[in-house]
């Protein structure tokens, strides 16, 4: 596994049916049956071939408590938790907006259009973790649980445990973005750059209060 797979793994909580939403090869739901941290998966993707990946994972492995769909999204699937990772923001948004049932726990990680993807999710989920994490590239992992929430412009941008915590991958993070907008604005000083410049550099100096 990943880094990134396992982040997601470690992530899961205890229940009773997990939905993986664009399972590919099922590597999430697969090992979350193995480390008995749910009971039944339901593996969904749009591409057949790669719900056969999955299908073919799990024979392999002697997992029966499963349930393959090929559809686009959740649909009408009722699930304790889903999680929906390694796509766009706006996909995993439509998703969201159109399935008939929301489970009471989302873990996401999206791919993009992070922002767009907290500021959606506040309307009917609290925010329990947020972090980015290093896998080769730079990933946002976010897990939720049913309510309401409201973000700080800071947490908006930046990730409210990202903030809290500042891990490693997350101070890389900053110091990698402030790297590349200086470069950036070098060769131009177009405000909305320079803007974004400063603000990288506020929040990597907290971190030296």
């Amino acid at each position: 596994m990943t880094k990134r797979q396992r982040e997601l793994l470690n992530l899961i909580p205890q229940c009773n049916i997990l939905c993986d939403v664009g399972c590919d090869h099922g590597i999430i739901g697969t090992q979350a049956l193995v480390q008995h941290k749910v009971n039944q998966v339901v593996f969904v993707d749009i591409s057949a071939p790669s719900l056969d990946k999955a299908r073919i994972l799990c024979n392999k492995l002697g997992l029966d408590k499963t349930t393959f769909i090929c559809q686009d999204g959740l649909g009408n699937i009722e699930c304790d938790c889903a999680v929906i990772a390694g796509m766009g923001g706006l996909e995993i948004i439509n998703i969201l907006s159109t399935a008939s049932h929301l489970p009471p726990t989302l873990l996401l990680q999206p791919m993009r259009d992070v922002i767009d993807v907290r500021q959606y999710v506040c309307n009917n989920y609290r925010i329990m973790v947020d972090r980015i994490i290093y896998d080769k590239k730079y990933y946002n992992i976010i897990l939720l649980t049913s309510g309401t929430d409201t973000l700080s412009r800071d947490e908006l941008l930046y990730g409210r445990t990202n903030l809290s915590d500042r891990s490693e991958d997350f101070v890389k993070y900053l110091h990698n973005e402030i790297r590349k907008y200086k470069i950036i604005t070098k060769q131009t000083n177009k405000k909305e750059l320079v803007d974004k410049l400063i603000d990288y550099e506020r929040v990597y100096q907290q971190g030296d209060k």
